[in-house]
């Protein structure tokens, strides 16, 4: 009892002095607090940060892993890829159209229930696209949306990046002045991976469930 008493006051005691001496001291163990705070929360935030990192890289490297198997599809593989996305969009109709002799791509015409039409453009990558010659093949499909095939607008889906370096600006700007969506390779391998296409071709059916309709039948 005895020890157990002379210990309690001699932390009493010990206490007594460092309150008093953080008291007169007050500035300097704040500072050194916030110190520690702020390297304690940075390394935190770096920590989760590289988490972010790694995860993303992983699927990165999941979504390349999974275009290069879509690289080596031979071109009627490729589209009959490519209409089962379109006929994934729960369109009213998909209708499908062969190649053209100077080869530009294989043609979708999808109807949605609102009674849009858009023209769809499948192309696989031939090694030139990534040019000056994929802001062509923007061009001719702009050109035939309205005059050839009597739609609205019209999409061009391919393996092909369009959007690397200095070519991304002119293809986007040329597209949006004919009323084109672009969906190349980063957007084609999400819209795969997820099975959910661009917002840009859901429009039909955000419209069904709001309404709570039921979906009309899809042509093959």
């Amino acid at each position: 009892m005895i020890l157990r008493a002379g210990a309690a006051i001699a932390a009493l005691i010990i206490g007594y002095f460092v309150l008093g001496f953080i008291a007169d001291h007050w500035a300097w163990f704040a500072s050194v607090a916030i110190l520690l705070g702020g390297t304690a929360l940075a390394g935190w935030i770096l920590f989760r940060g590289r988490g972010h990192e790694h995860r993303d890289r992983a699927l990165t490297a999941e979504l390349h892993t999974l275009m290069r198997g879509v690289d080596k599809m031979n071109i009627p593989a490729f589209d009959a890829m490519i209409g089962q996305l379109l006929v994934g969009l729960d369109a009213k109709r998909v209708k499908k159209f062969g190649h053209r002799k100077n080869d530009l791509g294989c043609n979708f015409v999808v109807t949605f229930t609102n009674g849009k039409r858009v023209i769809v453009r499948a192309k696989m990558d031939d090694k030139t696209l990534r040019s000056r010659n994929g802001n062509r093949h923007v061009q001719i499909l702009g050109g035939e949306i309205k005059a050839r095939w009597d739609c609205d607008a019209g999409v061009y889906i391919t393996n092909a990046n369009l959007h690397w370096m200095h070519h991304a600006a002119r293809n986007e700007a040329v597209a949006a002045q004919l009323g084109v969506l672009i969906i190349d390779r980063d957007r084609l391998a999400e819209w795969i991976d997820t099975g959910v296409g661009p917002v840009e071709l859901r429009p039909a059916r955000a419209a069904l469930e709001a309404s709570g309709s039921t979906p009309l039948r899809r042509d093959p």
